[in-house]
């Protein structure tokens, strides 16, 4: 496929095939740089503030930033993000403020790939401007604490600091995609807060930003016929996954004293992340003495670390299945008035005016009006079993997470955590992590954590009979929006308004091992299945994807000591080899019945040679493996074959079943020929050899070098997914400080001229992990520069 190209940052790659830069030795240095001119606009109006920090830089080009207050540590964190990722964060600036037609024109996509998916630039900035608008961004930013404000303070003066330099000529060479772009600017934390609540939504308002933004009342004139009410269950369940598609997820494994060689816990983080977009992830340290001192991942734009580890705690977090929002189905009095408890209502008329670009360089207004009710934004899912928006029915949304000022305060109680019992406390005391699970482990603890008490609207199976109208997927009721009857219930417990409380959410606490990889919360712990929440939470006693499988795959091997490691617990050094061995779980089960059935008959030249290349391989993904790639084109066309299985799923033995090829039905063995002889066509199509080894087959190229990369897709049961992004285990040795291994597989860097742009990938490529610094005398011993700064 073509690399995209939206000029509209640096690195424009194939998202899924990552960047090449050879790696660089950067002498240490020590520059004091002094304030570069004011900007009044860096505080939201306040008085500007002093900020201090130091930037000192390890392998990878890994920023450890410390200061002595949060917004120092935010200023610093500022200023390395726009060192390495000043056009991809400086573009998102543009799409969050609704400003992308002024600068790119209207019709160009507005994202390669991220949370909002990849509208164009009219839709993107209409969303903007109607959602997270000035009013709903203000009024989170008024209820944040002082360090999350001061964090995020720091960071906008950081990053304008770098702009500056930039626009006065400095970093010659560096950011060639927009240095010299109207676009280029400084924020304020008002820029900051916004990409907070933008990110909020990223499982909710963001994933429906086309059917928000096309929405619209009908025209006057007859009452448009309604469309049956019935099951309007979707088919792509994906549709209303983070970023509506498959793919997007993580991997995690947390284990307690019972299953280490140590006796203390273990802990493995792996998000199937962005590779490339805002939505990336950026590893760092931040630090201010006595008060912070924590280590991991923010997602671009977020100055504090979302997935992380301190010298007490780490953890991980996997997209949850829970719903976040529920739409509601309105009784139309007319065209933009709803009854509500026999009263009507009018819906609020948002006129919203965007400038667009013109081909010739000119801007035009344009103008469009929105609505929305009481419960949030008018939405139109172009679904046509479901009802439209006319005379007599519209459906809208309510969405917790724009209700929710709670996410960011308890991200942030998560880096200043002490004790796993402190960590948990912070959970219940916010209910504000937005839509992922969390695993975690604490030093000198001998549990293991998984928890989804998230922010969860407050609809328990009680409400759906009487107020369910349709069901648009799984756990996602179309509710009744014409009585306050079906409006979301309220827990004693609940911190947001109309959430479930923490009582009513799934938590587990286990000495052995707790799991996720994007099934929901029914199959945490294999022999501990959690049951009995509400259907919004997500489903229970249901048939796991093939990488949930083949993760307590790999720790039931462990524990039975079948994975050729000797004994049957785990350390940092098995986990760090398991977690990447790149094991395809649908070929263990069906391959070799497969290859009974489809070889030795009357086959061609290119299918005999088929039959032989995957007798030999290795039901890997490895690098050299050779027969991976045959597999993955012949899986894409089994996968789909009903009655594939001779042993159905059962849900009490949900981590081995469905399995086994029913070689009994002639006509799943029909399928399966055709499957076969289709995937063969398919790799011959391609042009790839079928007896190429996969790292020859599967590249993330960068600057012009391709990078071979293992693993394959989570529905061919790989756990190693090939869009890895993050990954790190993390333990902590009695009496040593805390200790991490990591791997950015699409590195710090999306600036092609940085030396910190394929590094990180190239050590990705090699199953190189990376011993992170932590402490005062690791980082100093493994810096490569240093940078002070001061405004």
């Amino acid at each position: 496929m073509p690399p995209h190209n939206n000029n509209s940052g640096d690195n424009n790659d194939h998202p899924l095939r990552p960047p090449i830069w050879s790696r660089g030795v950067v002498l240490g240095l020590t520059v004091a740089l002094a304030a570069c001119g004011g900007d009044s606009n860096h505080h939201h109006g306040e008085d500007a503030k002093a900020y201090q920090a130091t930037i000192e830089r390890t392998t990878y080009g890994i920023p450890h930033i410390t200061a002595d207050s949060y917004g120092g540590v935010g200023y610093g964190h500022g200023y390395a993000i726009a060192e390495d990722n000043l056009c991809v964060l400086a573009s998102a600036y543009v799409t969050f403020r609704g400003e992308r037609s002024r600068y790119f024109g209207p019709d160009a996509k507005a994202a390669p790939m991220g949370t909002f998916g990849s509208p164009t630039n009219r839709d993107a900035d209409f969303f903007f401007r109607f959602v997270v608008n000035d009013d709903q961004v203000d009024s989170f930013r008024s209820v944040q604490p002082a360090d999350v404000r001061q964090l995020s303070e720091g960071f906008a003066a950081g990053f304008s600091r770098y702009v500056r330099e930039v626009k006065a000529g400095q970093h010659a060479g560096r950011h060639l995609t927009c240095r010299d772009e109207p676009w280029l600017d400084t924020i304020t934390d008002q820029d900051v807060f916004r990409r907070l609540v933008a990110l909020n939504l990223a499982a909710s308002s963001a994933n429906l930003l086309e059917e928000i933004v096309n929405a619209q009342p009908p025209m006057a004139g007859p009452t448009n016929l309604v469309r049956g009410a019935g099951d309007g269950s979707d088919d792509n369940e994906h549709r209303f996954w983070v970023g509506g598609q498959e793919g997007i997820g993580s991997n995690t494994l947390a284990f307690g004293a019972e299953a280490t060689d140590s006796g203390g816990g273990l802990l493995f983080a792996n998000p199937h992340w962005y590779l490339e977009g805002v939505d990336r992830f950026y590893q760092l340290q931040l630090t201010i003495p006595g008060e912070l001192d924590v280590s991991g991942v923010s997602i671009m734009g977020a100055p504090m670390v979302l997935i992380g580890f301190n010298n007490n705690i780490a953890w991980a977090h996997t997209v949850s299945t829970a719903r976040r929002f529920t739409p509601y189905l309105l009784q139309m009095a007319d065209a933009t008035h709803y009854m509500k408890d026999g009263q009507s209502k009018a819906l609020e008329a948002v006129e919203i005016t965007i400038q667009v670009k013109q081909q010739d360089g000119s801007l035009q207004p344009e103008t469009k009006t929105l609505y929305r009710s009481e419960y949030g934004p008018m939405v139109d899912f172009g679904n046509p079993q479901l009802p439209p928006w006319s005379n007599n029915t519209a459906i809208t949304l309510r969405d917790i997470n724009l209700e929710n000022t709670q996410s960011f305060q308890n991200f942030l109680a998560f880096d200043q955590a002490e004790s796993l019992d402190d960590f948990f406390a912070a959970i219940k005391e916010h209910v504000g992590i937005p839509w992922v699970n969390t695993t975690a482990i604490g030093r000198g603890d001998e549990r293991a954590l998984y928890s989804d008490i998230t922010a969860v609207p407050n609809v328990p199976d009680s409400m759906l009979g009487s107020c369910q109208v349709a069901a648009l997927a799984a756990g996602l009721p179309l509710l009744n929006g014409a009585t306050s009857d079906c409006d979301w219930r309220q827990d004693a417990d609940a911190v947001l308004p109309g959430a479930f409380g923490p009582a009513n959410l799934p938590y587990l606490f286990r000495r052995d091992y707790v799991a996720n990889m994007n099934d929901s919360y029914w199959l945490t712990n294999a022999k501990a299945p959690l049951t009995g929440y509400a259907a919004i939470s997500g489903r229970e006693g249901y048939e796991q994807s093939l990488r949930s499988r083949l993760g307590h795959t790999l720790v039931e091997d462990r524990f039975d000591s079948r994975d050729g490691f000797a004994g049957s617990q785990i350390n940092s050094t098995r986990l760090r080899d398991i977690v990447l061995n790149s094991r395809v779980l649908s070929a263990e089960m069906l391959k070799q019945p497969v290859l009974s059935e489809v070889c030795g008959g009357n086959l061609t030249g290119d299918e005999q040679q088929a039959c032989q290349v995957l007798q030999n391989w290795d039901n890997t993904g490895n690098l050299d493996a050779v027969g991976a790639h045959v597999w993955t084109a012949i899986w894409e066309e089994l996968r789909d074959v009903p009655d594939l299985y001779a042993v159905p799923f059962d849900a009490n033995d949900p981590v081995h079943t469905p399995s086994g090829l029913n070689s009994g039905d002639s006509e799943v063995l029909n399928a399966v020929r055709q499957a076969f002889s289709d995937g063969v066509a398919a790799v011959i199509d391609s042009g790839e050899a079928l007896d190429a080894p996969l790292g020859d087959v599967q590249k993330y190229p960068k600057a012009g070098t391709d990078i071979p990369q293992y693993g394959g897709e989570g529905y061919e049961g790989y756990f190693t997914v090939l869009r890895n992004t993050y990954l790190h285990v993390v333990d902590f040795p009695e009496g040593e400080p805390v200790r991490a291994y990591t791997l950015l597989s699409h590195g710090e860097s999306t600036d092609p001229t940085s030396p910190h742009y394929a590094d990180y990938t190239e050590a990705y490529s090699r199953k190189q992990w990376h011993r992170v610094p932590f402490t005062r005398e690791q980082i100093e011993n493994a810096r490569l520069s240093i940078l002070e700064l001061s405004e």
